[in-house]
């Protein structure tokens, strides 16, 4: 795994946002690479690619655990969450990429009920975590009173979460900043995450 060691041996639930194409479903994937037994991924982007995970992880990884499920709106995605809760002690890693895009339909109609919603499923994710890893992959949106990318849904996510990943690309430098701590440089080559040294 090309993951810092403090992430790829966290436990917990993992917010990973940034812009298309910065990283976040790779993130996942590699994460999910090195985490035993079975996994249940929430696809609401058809963006988690099997051949991509078996590049990443090796053509000779076991896909006999691994659980993939596309939902077709918000309100199917509080649905799987809620049957992965009640079933939890099948799954070792859940993983939903993304949680922004059914949120961000949603709250063109009603923002004050797809927030709630959106608390309601980051909240059934938080307890989940607290005996295996969760990421949440979530699309992000401009700030323009504070000039910065910010997860959508702000603090409806971010507030339940252990870990914060941020991914960005500028100028074709890719950086991943975990928390308050500085940023780190890195590629996306065909096994996933290089660093900078």
């Amino acid at each position: 795994m090309n993951l810092p060691q403090q992430l790829s041996e966290a436990k917990g639930l993992f917010l990973v946002y940034g812009k298309a194409g910065t990283g976040k479903t790779t993130f996942l994937m590699e994460l999910l690479h090195h985490t035993k037994g079975k996994a249940f991924i929430i696809d609401s982007e058809n963006g988690f690619s099997i051949d991509r995970f078996k590049q990443i992880s090796g053509n000779d990884v076991e896909l006999d655990g691994l659980f993939v499920t596309k939902p077709v709106d918000f309100e199917d995605q509080t649905k799987l969450i809620s049957n992965v809760l009640e079933n939890e002690e099948l799954f070792d890693f859940i993983g939903l990429d993304t949680i922004g895009k059914f949120y961000r339909q949603a709250s063109k109609i009603s923002r004050s009920k797809a927030n709630n919603e959106l608390a309601r499923q980051m909240r059934i994710l938080k307890e989940i975590s607290r005996k295996k890893p969760v990421v949440v992959c979530n699309q992000v949106y401009q700030n323009i009173n504070e000039n910065k990318v910010e997860p959508l849904g702000r603090s409806f996510v971010t507030k339940w979460c252990d870990h914060i990943i941020f991914l960005d690309e500028e100028n074709e430098m890719r950086t991943m900043k975990v928390s308050d701590k500085d940023n780190v440089n890195f590629v996306i080559g065909e096994k996933g995450f290089i660093f900078d040294s």
